[in-house]
């Protein structure tokens, strides 16, 4: 195939490259007078656009031409070089050589070319054609400044220099140029290129020789405008011969947006290559069009592979997964992809550098218009170990646990027995039944008595929260009116209240009718609540129990006058074996035991307490549960 024949698929570029087409929908044949012609070609020689000057000279339309190559047209005088290519002739004639094109009738037109070569953003030539060359003068650049000038040169939207590389004289701008720099054309083809240009001389001067030898002929630089404003550029220069001098032309594009974009996206992909490290998360991707797979650096560290930023097909980062996982992984993949499904999973895998172990959790999603799966790796082998050492510190703590529920219940049991008889015989002798005591001997028994069982209590509390906390606590549910319950409750504690002549009240609801609760709970928790109240109000105060229902919930509350809790003895209140302030304890010994349990029970009516209290000014302690009467329903039904 000619260099210059069409290739399939070949794009148009756009017309913004090379200035406005001028179009001319007639041509007059090879006798028309023919100024200057401008071609647009290929690398492959199709023509991507002409002028009306051409077209005219030609006698082929516009639209016929754009259908052509520079093959059809051409006589012969470039295919007899073509085996140099139009880069070499280009480069080794400066641009300048003659042509023969036979025009649509048949004629030929000799024909003195000015060319360059373009190689962003896909490579091209352009042709600027004159039938009446100058032949003392090898001024191809700027003969003939007319309309064609004007509509490739001045009147460009791009923005062009044309600069002498000796001297670094800007010779001369466009209107685009001159709009850009701020300056108008009589101050800028006034100055020097190193005025705009923020490097130093002899840099610029080395990069114009890098243009001038066409070592290279895309530069990127910073210019100064006449504002102050330095702005990122890129420049594209070639040499010219313009009046037997070499210059250069430049095409400048503005780039600074672009390149605040560009350090925008560096920035964040810097801040996703640390986020990544700092959290051992890699990202990968598998293109399942050719079976690639592409990885980051965070992912390739996780996989044992190098940094080289090679790729690898698909079957080799799926072989480093632990044999027993791949039918897994498969199966997931495919789901995956066929059914949409969500892939998240963890696995084993043998790193590919040193054969280790490693635990990964891998997160993916499919794309099916790109064909591509994409997904995140994550090591989270340490973050395995640590739960792995929870897990077996967890299994410990519930055996040693265990344990002490076991021991307490034995020590409870074993301490009960001799308990009882050492309570019962001293009632026994309190009571006179074998004959009398003296005063002295009466107070010791009951000394004996009162702490035998005060002893009792505490074991029967610390037996009742090792079977809360072990999940061995079970309700007996009934119904009954929660008023009678209160009651009976006032009714125990009465003698307690009149030993210090304290007024305990009591003030139920007419709307409390029924609860479905655990009865002796119940009467539990508001015993332990009233006898506190009581213990912790001074002589002469007044303790009040109040019911009511609100919202299928039944909400008790137990007022006293005592002497009340501090933010911090509140926060403490209900844990177990909790002391509080030093001289509460010391004037109103408990076990300690009473409140923790008191909230256990309630929680496991699905209910909550709390309380409301001041220093000096007494305490309300309130708790809720549900009714539970759909529960009796439900089992009548």
């Amino acid at each position: 195939m000619s260099m210059y024949d069409d290739v399939s698929g070949e794009h148009m570029l756009s017309d913004a490259s090379c200035g406005p087409v001028i179009d001319a929908s007639a041509h007059a044949g090879s006798n028309a007078s023919f100024v200057n012609g401008y071609l647009r070609i290929s690398l492959h020689g199709k023509i991507l656009d002409v002028n009306g000057a051409y077209s005219m000279a030609s006698g082929y339309s516009r639209e016929e031409l754009l259908c052509m190559s520079l093959s059809d047209l051409d006589d012969g005088t470039l295919l007899e070089k073509k085996d140099n290519g139009l880069l070499d002739i280009i480069s080794q004639k400066k641009g300048c050589f003659d042509v023969v094109h036979r025009t649509k009738d048949g004629a030929l037109l000799e024909m003195k070319v000015s060319s360059t070569y373009v190689d962003h953003p896909e490579p091209f030539f352009v042709f600027i054609l004159e039938n009446t060359p100058d032949p003392e003068s090898s001024d191809c650049f700027f003969s003939g400044k007319g309309d064609l000038y004007h509509s490739l040169f001045k009147d460009n939207k791009a923005i062009m220099l044309v600069i002498d590389p000796v001297n670094f004289d800007i010779i001369d701008a466009n209107v685009a140029a001159c709009d850009f720099y701020g300056w108008p054309l009589e101050v800028i083809t006034r100055m020097k290129i190193h005025e705009i240009n923020t490097l130093s001389v002899e840099k610029i001067s080395d990069e114009m020789q890098n243009a001038v030898s066409e070592k290279r002929n895309y530069f990127l630089f910073k210019h100064r405008l006449a504002d102050g404003n330095v702005r990122d550029v890129e420049v594209y220069s070639s040499p010219v011969i313009a009046n037997s001098r070499d210059l250069l032309y430049s095409v400048i594009h503005d780039i600074t947006d672009r390149k605040k974009a560009e350090d925008e996206l560096m920035t964040r992909e810097m801040q996703l290559r640390t986020a990544q490290k700092i959290g051992h998360i890699g990202s990968w991707s598998f293109d399942l069009k050719n079976g690639d797979a592409d990885a980051s650096e965070e992912a390739r560290i996780i996989y044992g592979y190098g940094l080289d930023g090679g790729r690898y097909l698909i079957s080799e980062v799926q072989s480093i997964a632990l044999p027993e996982y791949r039918s897994y992984l498969n199966e997931s993949m495919r789901a995956l992809i066929e059914d949409d499904a969500t892939y998240d999973v963890q696995f084993k895998i043998k790193r590919a550098n040193d054969g280790a172990i490693r635990d990964v959790h891998v997160v993916a999603e499919y794309s099916n218009e790109k064909n591509m799966v994409i997904g995140t790796i994550e090591d989270i082998t340490e973050r395995k170990k640590a739960e792995d050492s929870l897990l077996h510190a967890k299994m410990l703590a519930e055996a040693a646990n265990r344990s002490k529920d076991e021991f307490l219940a034995t020590m409870s049991h074993e301490l009960r027995t001799p308990l009882t008889s050492v309570i019962g015989f001293s009632d026994v002798l309190l009571d006179e039944t074998f004959g009398s005591l003296e005063e002295k001997q009466a107070g010791y028994v009951k000394h004996i008595a009162d702490a035998g069982k005060h002893l009792l209590k505490l074991i029967n509390d610390v037996l009742d929260l090792s079977k809360v906390e072990a999940g061995k606590m079970e309700l007996q549910y009934e119904v009954f009116h929660a008023g009678v319950a209160v009651n009976e409750v006032q009714t125990l504690l009465s003698p307690l209240a009149r030993n210090k002549r304290i007024n305990i009240g009591v003030d139920v609801d007419a709307d409390v009718v029924s609860v479905n609760a655990d009865r002796t709970k119940f009467k539990q928790i508001l015993y332990n609540l009233a006898s506190n109240a009581i213990k912790f109000t001074p002589e002469k105060g007044s303790v009040l129990i109040k019911a009511q229902c609100s919202d299928n919930f039944l909400v008790v509350s137990v007022k006293d006058t005592g002497i009340g809790l501090s933010k911090e003895d509140q926060d403490k209140l209900f844990h177990p074996f909790e002391q509080l302030r030093s001289y509460v304890a010391d004037e109103y010994a408990g076990t300690g035991l009473g409140l923790a349990l008191v909230k256990k029970f309630v929680e496991l009516h699905d209910g909550r307490i709390w309380v409301d209290s001041k220093v000096g000014e007494g305490s309300t302690f309130y708790f809720s549960m549900p009714l539970g009467l759909d529960l009796e329903r439900t089992a009548e039904e």
